[in-house]
């Protein structure tokens, strides 16, 4: 029987150890990326790290920093390993035709590219609608965020169906006892849904969510996912989460401003600096009504983040003095 283990996880370096211990319990490793063709020339030693680095231009660059090397490893040791992503591979598609004169127009009148136009221009065209209304009411915000995460939700789902359709394609061509590793953002449910559905008989579908594994304590989970991503989900599962859309929508701009945003690298004393992070700023939110985040907006809307954190401290320093005791409960969890 095939084996296929997804492996949901966020693109952090603190997460790339439990990646790891599953990555080398299989044959083939498929990555979240689309195929780039200087990839197979990095497994085969090559060309460098900092070449790939640089001609890669990853999103997450100590992430990829930390992955590659011991891709090139298992690789040397014998392991297939695949870039299967093809939304962000039609993406690629769309800009090089753009960036040869083809017209907006013709982009989005061909049959692969089009669908994928569509989603990435109301997608980033709601989010640059957001970003120019930082002088708006708070209301007005709200709303805004709240078109994104509805755009946002429809290009997940279909780059989902997309990806679950060609993880299936390859499968289908292994042998029948292959072990198959996919690399998956932790939002990405709409892929497990598919592949479950979909997948032939033979195969076993395991899922293995690295976030909640890297948090066994029950109590931590509440927290999960985050208030923008809660919120994207609220869409994508139909509106099927026990809280109110715009109160969703309302901590989400809140939270986004007070977590640390650069990639923090881990260490013995912090190994899950990102999520320890994460966590004291959920628990601090989830205190927060609909006024609460209204009236912390006018505060912080503008400011620096160290300088957001100080401030929404001041404000309510009772829900810091909560999210600190439940942050350091959790301390014993992270560091296992």
């Amino acid at each position: 029987m095939a084996i296929l283990t997804v492996g949901l996880s966020p693109h952090r370096v603190e997460f790339l150890p439990l990646a790891f211990d599953l990555m080398k319990q299989h044959g083939y490793i498929l990555l979240e990326e689309p195929p780039h063709p200087l990839f197979p020339d990095y497994l085969e030693g090559r060309i460098s790290l900092e070449r790939m680095l640089e001609e890669s231009e990853s999103g997450f660059p100590e992430y990829t920093r930390t992955l590659y090397p011991y891709l090139r490893e298992l690789y040397r040791r014998g392991y297939r390993i695949l870039q299967i992503e093809p939304y962000l591979e039609r993406v690629l598609r769309m800009q090089e035709r753009l960036a040869e004169g083809a017209s907006p127009q013709e982009v989005a009148r061909d049959p692969e590219l089009g669908p994928v136009y569509y989603h990435e221009h109301e997608t980033f065209g709601r989010l640059l609608d957001f970003y120019s209304s930082m002088r708006d009411s708070f209301e007005a915000l709200v709303e805004k965020i709240c078109a994104f995460a509805r755009a946002d939700a429809g290009r997940l789902a279909f780059r989902d169906h997309l990806r679950a359709e060609a993880l299936l394609e390859f499968l289908s061509s292994l042998p029948p006892d292959s072990t198959v590793y996919v690399e998956a953002g932790y939002i990405h449910l709409i892929l497990v849904r598919e592949l479950a559905r979909r997948k032939p008989r033979g195969v076993h579908l395991r899922v293995r969510n690295l976030l909640l594994q890297a948090l066994p304590h029950r109590s931590s989970r509440r927290l999960f996912p985050a208030p923008g991503d809660g919120l994207t989900s609220y869409y994508l599962f139909k509106q099927r989460r026990p809280i109110e859309e715009k109160l969703l929508a309302a901590r989400s701009l809140i939270y986004i401003r007070l977590i640390e945003k650069n990639e923090i690298r881990p260490t013995p004393a912090n190994p899950f600096p990102h999520l320890r992070d994460e966590i004291f700023w959920r628990a601090f939110v989830e205190g927060l009504n609909y006024a609460d985040c209204e009236r912390l907006d006018r505060e912080i809307r503008l400011r620096p983040t160290g300088e957001a954190r100080r401030i929404a401290c001041t404000m309510f320093p009772g829900l810091c003095s909560r999210a600190r005791k439940l942050t350091t409960e959790w301390v014993p969890v992270l560091t296992g």
